[in-house]
């Protein structure tokens, strides 16, 4: 019976994840490994919830319902930090999110939602490579094997994102 209450904590393990990365941001440019290694810790339970919820035929939950809300929490933790330490501009970020927030309110779509994440999610990557790279490269790695361990979640993703948005383009 705990273990059906698994992949609810994993999914609020990223809420607490993403907490962690913005705070961070007080402690400066010197924890973008942290915030790499935070971030890998964060996308492995959002592999794994999903996988056991799936397993244990688990009844959607509160949590279970938020699932994707806890992932933007988290994508937006890593702009909250890269914004922090000066990686990004406030005010590209402000209009990048002001523009995100009207696009998505609305079509109200996942498609555009993920189409506005993507490249938060590429963010402390490319940062990464140019300011800490042994954190690159472990996380380029984390990607690449995510990927091929998990390769039928992932062409479920996409194709779940193209299906939407060509639902989109029928509106």
């Amino acid at each position: 019976m705990r273990m059906k209450r698994v992949p609810d904590y994993l999914t609020a393990l990223r809420g607490f994840i993403a907490v962690a990365i913005a705070c961070l941001g007080f402690v400066g440019r010197g924890a973008l490994e942290t915030v790499v290694l935070l971030t890998m810790l964060g996308w492995t339970s959002d592999i794994f919830d999903g996988r056991l919820a799936r397993r244990y035929k688990k009844e959607a939950t509160w949590i279970g319902e938020r699932e994707f809300l806890f992932d933007m929490v988290m994508v937006f933790s890593g702009l909250c930090y890269l914004v922090m330490v000066g990686f990004v501009p406030y005010l590209l970020a402000g209009i990048y999110v002001g523009v995100a927030a009207v696009f998505i309110a609305y079509f109200r779509s996942k498609s555009v939602t993920m189409s506005f994440a993507f490249p938060l999610v590429t963010l402390p990557l490319i940062f990464s490579c140019l300011n800490a790279p042994r954190a690159a490269a472990i996380y380029a790695c984390w990607i690449a094997l995510a990927v091929v361990l998990d390769w039928r979640r992932f062409r479920g993703v996409v194709r779940e994102f193209i299906d939407n948005t060509r639902a989109l383009q029928k509106r």
